[in-house]
């Protein structure tokens, strides 16, 4: 696909997405959808990448939906709604992950939201569904919704409580404030938070690191695991992670991981 909403680079098995519309503070367009799609499935089908980072340019990770579009809803003139219909493409996977964002959850590489600035509303959602998060100490996030008139969209209803609590969650959902990094941090919505120079050294020290040292196939079935079991009980998660337990023990990847350990050496995992 021809990317003119965002700029997508591999190196160093690490991909990186970033958000490429800074004079608009990267505010969302129908067209990002299909660029970030098109990216991860790219990242998630390439045997090189291990990890994702995704981020924005200048001074914000994502300041939600361009006002265009809502303009124009609010005069009557465009549609807004229906963004709990199945994204294109995801007629194969589980039900939960058909979402605009959701399918960012099926994604087996992991993926790190690097938030560079203010990620509110479409961006604080999209943020939700990434696996990990590490925020610079100037940026800013809050759903907003309730502040143009609107209410809670794309999941965040049920992403956001198992993330920070409910308590939180309503906190956010029905005053629409936006949080500094550090109140970000104190509710578990971001893992880190550093300066802003320190950003992107930090998340792709990360994704470096989980690339490198860790089993693509245990991430991926880790990562599954995580997400699926959300959805289940706790007879069901020990029998998938048993069941986990003996695909990898067959591995080329358990093996190498063990040769890696005994012989005090940076792992080499095949499954790569």
């Amino acid at each position: 696909m021809d990317l003119k909403d965002i700029l997508y680079e591999k190196s160093e098995r690490v991909a990186t997405v970033t958000y490429n519309r800074p004079e608009k503070m990267n505010a969302w367009t129908t067209r990002m959808f299909d660029e970030l799609r098109s990216a991860l499935d790219d990242a998630d089908a390439d045997a090189n990448v291990g990890a994702i980072i995704i981020t924005g340019a200048g001074r914000a990770y994502c300041a939600g939906a361009d006002m265009g579009g809502l303009s124009r809803a609010a005069q009557g003139t465009e549609r807004i709604g229906g963004l709990g219909r199945p994204a294109p493409g995801t007629e194969n996977l589980n039900p939960n992950y058909r979402g605009r964002f959701s399918w960012m959850l099926a994604v087996k590489k992991p993926i790190i939201a690097a938030i560079n600035g203010p990620a509110v509303g479409m961006g604080f959602a999209n943020a939700l569904y990434t696996d990990i998060r590490i925020a610079s100490d100037n940026a800013r996030m809050g759903l907003i919704f309730v502040r143009r008139g609107l209410a809670i969209e794309f999941g965040s209803s049920w992403m956001l409580p198992r993330i920070v609590g409910i308590a939180n969650a309503i906190d956010l959902a029905v005053t629409g404030r936006l949080v500094d990094a550090q109140e970000a941090l104190r509710m578990g919505l971001v893992s880190r938070v550093v300066a802003p120079g320190e950003l992107m050294p930090a998340a792709r020290a990360l994704a470096t690191e989980i690339a490198n040292q860790c089993s693509p196939l245990g991430v991926a079935h880790a990562k599954r695991h995580v997400y699926n079991h959300l959805f289940t009980d706790l007879a069901t998660a020990l029998k998938d992670e048993d069941e986990s337990v003996g695909v990898m023990a067959e591995s080329a990847d358990f093996k190498e991981g063990i040769a890696a350990f005994l012989e005090k050496r940076a792992p080499r995992f095949p499954g790569r």
